[in-house]
C-alpha cells in the first residue's frame, strides 16, 4: 500500500512538472507573438496629432495583447508549480529553502506584470481622453517601462532561486543551474544599473543580457522539464 501511495506521488509530481514545462513553452510562443507581429510602440516625440491616430489604430491590437497576456500569467504560474516540484521532490538528495525563493520570485513576477498590463488596459481604455493630454501618456509609458525593468529583477529571484535548488538537490543538470545563475547575475546587475537604463546610458545592454539569458533559461527549464518529469537527473 505504502509503494501504490507512492507511485501515485510520483506521477502527481511527474504530470505537474510536464504540465509546467508544456505552459512556459506556450507563454514564450505568447510572448514572441506578441512582441514581433501585434504590438507596435508608439512614435518617438510624436504631435498631438500622430498619438492620437497611433492610439486609435492601435486599440484593437493592443486588446489583444492584453487578453494573451493573461493567459501567459497562467502559464508562468504553472511554469513555476512544475519547478517547485520538480527541484523539491522528497527523494531529492539535499532539499532545502532555495525552491520557496524561486516561488516567491515567481509571486513577485507576476503581480509586477498584472500591474504593467493593467496601466496598459487603462491608457487603451481611456485612450480619447489620453490623447487629448500627452503628458499623461507619456507619464504611463514612463512607469511601465520602469515596472518592466522591475520584471526583469523579479524573473531574476524566480531563476535563481530554482537554479540553486536544482544545483543543490540535483534535481536539474548542472549546466541548466549554471546557466541559470549567469543569467540571474545580469538580471541583478540590470537592477543596480536601472537609472542607466531608463536613460538610455550604456547599462542598456545589461537588460538586452538579462532578457535574452532569461528566456533562453526559461526554454530550456520547459524542455527539460517535458523531457524529464520527475526522473531523477
Amino acid at each position: 500500500m505504502a509503494e501504490s501511495g507512492s507511485n501515485e506521488s510520483g506521477r502527481s509530481h511527474a504530470g505537474i512538472i510536464r504540465i509546467g514545462g508544456f505552459a512556459i513553452l506556450f507563454g514564450l510562443a505568447i510572448h514572441i507573438y506578441v512582441n514581433s507581429f501585434v504590438k507596435q510602440f508608439p512614435p518617438d516625440n510624436p504631435s498631438l496629432v500622430e498619438l492620437q491616430q497611433y492610439l486609435s489604430d492601435e486599440a484593437e491590437s493592443w486588446a489583444i495583447v492584453h487578453g494573451l497576456r493573461y493567459v501567459a500569467f497562467v502559464c508562468i504560474a504553472l511554469f513555476g508549480a512544475g519547478l517547485f516540484a520538480r527541484t523539491s521532490r522528497p527523494h531529492a538528495t539535499h532539499p532545502n529553502g532555495w525552491g520557496v525563493v524561486g516561488l516567491l520570485g515567481c509571486a513577485m513576477m507576476l503581480a509586477n506584470a498584472l500591474i504593467t498590463n493593467g496601466i496598459e488596459i487603462l491608457a487603451f481604455v481611456d485612450f480619447n481622453r489620453l490623447g487629448e493630454d500627452p503628458k499623461l501618456f507619456w507619464l504611463l509609458f514612463q512607469i511601465t517601462r520602469v515596472l518592466f525593468t522591475a520584471e526583469i529583477v523579479t524573473w531574476t529571484i524566480l531563476i535563481l532561486g530554482f537554479s540553486i535548488a536544482g544545483w543543490s538537490s540535483s534535481m536539474l543538470p548542472k549546466w541548466l543551474a549554471g546557466f541559470g545563475l549567469l543569467s540571474a547575475t545580469s538580471g541583478v546587475l540590470t537592477g543596480v544599473f536601472i537609472v542607466s537604463i531608463l536613460n538610455e546610458g550604456w547599462a542598456v545592454i545589461l537588460i538586452e543580457v538579462a532578457s535574452l539569458t532569461g528566456l533562453a533559461w526559461f526554454l530550456c527549464a520547459g524542455v527539460y522539464m517535458i523531457l524529464k518529469g520527475g526522473r531523477s537527473s
